[in-house]
């Protein structure tokens, strides 16, 4: 009878927690609807206002507009909106409404004082802001270019922020092109040993909208003072663009103490980039058993530096204990067109097979 009692008690027990649950996910449901209803009604309101600017051919934002825009957008949520209706208008006509209107913004203090305002913002609304700045860099600026006071309230986000909102900043310090922000925190990035991906830090730093190479040769002046890590997606930026560190990145690839990374990404720079002083060091390293990435890497590397020493050491490589050394040697023989000795041919036979069948997928793919 007690035992019955239980079942029964349990079994009352779990249909309570199973109402629950279903009541529970229906409230969510229908915030989360309402939500989205306001976001796209006040998304409609800041179109129409922008539209209105725009219309009554003013040169500087309505004073009424003005003081709005500094209420409302003191709330993420309504940023989101503004930002969603600068988007419509972006994409619908930037010519006509976009790029007359941020013509205004810039003659306004307005996103210059919400700079600050954010500051005092939890970690998640901060992050935003620098994302809105970093998608519509034009707020940043003011009639003299960029606004240094609005750059140096966002680089102070950093301090207490997670590093969500640290990678947001640093997005919108290379697209309004703000080169001593973007220094300011690589260095704050290294010294505290945040991880980001080499290859998302060489992706935000290529958006930057000022000089590329002066930039570069700032960064690559911190290379004894930034971790390796910070100092591979500046390597990874400067191989994406330029030619002129041909002999500032070759004392680091002869050093033999320098990280294994950083040499592998200055090897992929002289493949980009071919200089015959590297030649001899792609040479030396091919035949190194130290490391084989660097081997494999340096035999890659080969193919762009054609000559009789080249063709004898991808050949002697050939003979490597690693699969991919012997797999890189014989496709940079390929790419020299050194297709002659006879123990590169089987790999050689392999690699003109491989890229026979690439091509014949590509001509299918372009003929479907």
């Amino acid at each position: 009878m007690i035992n019955d009692l239980r079942i029964h008690l349990a079994i009352i027990m779990y249909m309570g927690g199973c109402l629950s649950l279903m009541i529970y996910n229906a409230i969510v449901i229908l915030h989360k609807k309402n939500r989205n209803k306001a976001m796209l009604c006040n998304t409609d309101k800041w179109i129409k206002a922008i539209h209105e600017q725009v219309a009554a051919n003013r040169v500087i934002l309505s004073p009424k507009h003005e003081k709005h825009l500094l209420k409302s957008l003191k709330h993420a949520e309504k940023l989101i909106a503004f930002s969603n209706a600068l988007n419509y208008w972006k994409l619908e006509d930037s010519f006509h409404f976009y790029n007359p209107y941020m013509d205004m913004l810039v003659q306004s203090d307005a996103f210059h004082m919400l700079a600050i305002v954010y500051k005092e913002k939890k970690n998640e609304e901060r992050a935003y802001f620098a994302y809105f700045v970093s998608q519509h860099p034009q707020v940043a600026k003011n009639t003299e270019g960029i606004c240094i006071d609005m750059m140096n309230a966002i680089v102070s986000y950093i301090e207490t922020s997670d590093i969500y909102c640290r990678v947001n900043v640093f997005k919108a310090l290379c697209t309004v092109g703000n080169m001593y922000g973007i220094v300011s925190v690589l260095q704050f990035f290294s010294d505290k040993f945040n991880f980001v991906h080499h290859k998302l830090l060489a992706d935000d730093l290529s958006k930057f909208v000022g000089d590329k190479e002066v930039l570069a040769l700032h960064l690559w002046g911190k290379y004894r003072q930034w971790n390796d890590n910070i100092m591979l997606g500046v390597i990874t930026f400067i191989t994406m663009f330029s030619d002129r560190f041909k002999n500032a990145f070759l004392p680091v690839l002869q050093n033999p103490l320098a990280s294994v990374e950083i040499r592998l990404a200055i090897i992929r720079y002289y493949k980009e980039y071919s200089f015959d002083m590297a030649q001899p060091v792609l040479i030396e390293y091919l035949s190194q058993t130290e490391n084989y990435d660097i081997a494999a890497e340096a035999a890659s590397a080969l193919g762009a530096y054609p000559g009789r020493s080249t063709t004898t050491a991808l050949i002697s490589a050939l003979q490597s204990d690693s699969w991919y050394v012997q797999y890189n040697a014989a496709s940079s023989l390929v790419a020299l067109g050194e297709c002659w000795d006879s123990d590169a041919l089987p790999l050689i036979q392999y690699m003109m097979e491989h890229m026979n069948n690439e091509k014949n997928m590509i001509a299918s793919e372009v003929t479907v």
